[in-house]
């Protein structure tokens, strides 16, 4: 079995909606999008070795959505990306090509 590891960008009071760029996600009016602050090399690496190995995604519905319309044409950013076995938590979707 494999181990479970949760990568999360929130912030101190607990906002994770939009950290990548301020159009990312505008849901519910929210405007403050793209607040993640620049990793330094050292700590970019270190995440990226983490997440090239065999893994599953376990993905909320919004980050899924998101991350569907994204990788499919930036997988040279993330190779495997469009390879790994994603579970979606959701009520509302029943399917996607992005598999």
């Amino acid at each position: 079995m494999r181990r479970f590891i949760v990568l999360s960008m929130i912030t101190l009071d607990g906002v994770m909606q939009g950290p990548g760029s301020p159009e990312e996600d505008t849901s519910g009016g929210f405007s403050f999008g793209g607040w993640i602050a620049p990793y330094d090399d050292e700590v970019g690496n270190a995440v990226m070795a983490k997440l090239m190995k065999p893994s599953d995604l376990l993905l909320g519905r919004t980050t899924f959505e998101i991350w569907e319309n994204y990788w499919p044409k930036h997988a040279d950013n993330w190779p495997g990306i469009n390879e790994v076995t994603k579970y979606v938590l959701s009520a509302t979707r029943n399917g996607s090509s992005w598999q």
